[in-house]
């Protein structure tokens, strides 16, 4: 199977699930304080215990893409990133 090509620089979405989205969107803003991005809450699980939220950033390339992947799965009440 071929990979997929990409062409960067490209604004890059992730999808990031976790339990207290307060922390999640506090952490997120210091963490890429210096960069642009957007980001914003997607929807919730029925009792309230999960939060999802979309969130944009521009990646020069695979690695930095991958990098940003690994520093926002590092937060701690982070469960998925898509």
């Amino acid at each position: 199977m071929k990979k997929a090509e990409i062409a960067y620089p490209c604004i890059w979405p992730y999808k990031i699930v976790g339990e207290d989205g307060k922390q999640i969107a506090n952490t997120i803003a210091i963490i890429f304080k210096t960069r642009e991005f957007q980001f914003g809450e997607s929807n919730r699980s029925k009792t309230g215990k999960y939060v999802s939220f979309n969130f944009s950033i521009e990646v020069k390339n695979e690695q930095e893409r991958y990098k940003i992947f690994d520093v926002l799965k590092d937060i701690p009440t982070v469960k998925i990133i898509l």
